[in-house]
């Protein structure tokens, strides 16, 4: 049986709307870690709690691919589920996230070096870390940065506050994207996962800012690891896209019936507004990365998951 001090943990993550996809697989890493260390029987049969904090971990962040995958990491081939084995496999993780890490950094560079060109403006969207982490490496590159706002959150704000420290950086409303698109020479955006199709779930607004650019001839670029691929979509489960609480963009009193408030972190961008995917697999068009991903992640462990 899961603790409640575990549970509370679970909820902290369901909870948590503001930090990247890395923060958060670090948390669930973190919940993983105690609930082991609760268990004093290193050699014990553990496998059914395992698997019911895992279900527990990826139902409260249902659409994040990479979520689901550092859980297939964990467990997918495992034949005992022992403190001592799911330990080592927490190790190996992170030995693996760095290597993957520095694969999308050494892919990053070779793409921006064959752009071939070192004053660039950028337009970006929200919040993702590995972006920010690659952007601000770059020192010998003139970037100037249009930061989308990134509405209802906001996360556009600290986007604009870090990179600011490095180059210049405007920081403009969601709407005013096409106010300034003709300026821009790259659209990089993050990614919160990748399903079947090669369409491209992340922030709302995503969607839109592609379209835009694809109609001016910009390049739009999504940036992450290649565990972000969508197991869900893969078998072939239903994508939602979970609305949000309504406060947030409407802090009134619903006095009329025929008012309903849509709020949305996420949209999905179809794959014929994305040039190309950045990852530690190489810099690659959407369907060659669909062949590679299949080839390179566990995939067929999840089929059978909630069986």
């Amino acid at each position: 049986m899961i603790e409640i001090k575990i549970k509370k943990l679970i909820q902290d993550l369901k909870k948590n709307n503001t930090s990247g996809a890395n923060e958060l697989i670090d948390d669930a890493y973190e919940i993983i870690k105690k609930q082991l260390e609760l268990i004093s029987d290193p050699n014990r049969d553990i496998k059914e709690l395992m698997i019911e904090l895992s279900k527990k971990i990826i139902e409260s962040r249902p659409s994040m691919a990479t979520l689901i995958n550092f859980i297939g990491y964990l467990i997918h081939d495992l034949e005992t589920f022992t403190k001592k084995s799911l330990f080592q496999r927490l190790n190996n993780y992170k030995k693996e996230r760095n290597k993957r890490k520095k694969a999308l950094e050494q892919e990053f560079l070779t793409f921006l070096k064959n752009f071939n060109k070192k004053d660039m403006k950028i337009m970006l969207i929200s919040y993702s870390s590995t972006i920010i982490n690659l952007l601000i490496k770059l020192k010998d590159y003139n970037l100037e940065f249009f930061v989308l706002e990134s509405m209802p959150l906001l996360e556009g704000n600290i986007v604009a506050e870090i990179l600011s420290s490095h180059f210049k950086t405007n920081l403009i409303i969601d709407a005013a994207m096409g106010k300034f698109i003709d300026q821009i020479d790259l659209v990089l955006v993050g990614i919160d996962s990748i399903l079947k199709n090669g369409s491209i779930i992340n922030k709302i607004g995503t969607y839109p800012l592609a379209n835009l650019a694809k109609e001016n001839g910009i390049d739009v670029y999504a940036v992450g690891d290649s565990f972000k691929y969508n197991l869900r979509s893969h078998y072939g489960e239903e994508i939602l896209i979970e609305r949000k609480p309504t406060q947030e963009i409407y802090n009134k009193t619903i006095q009329n019936k025929l008012l309903k408030i849509q709020n949305y972190y996420f949209d999905i961008t179809p794959s014929k507004y994305i040039t190309g995917i950045i990852s530690d697999l190489g810099v690659l068009e959407i369907q060659e990365f669909l062949n590679i991903i299949k080839v390179n992640l566990p995939i067929d462990w999840f089929k059978s998951f909630y069986e």
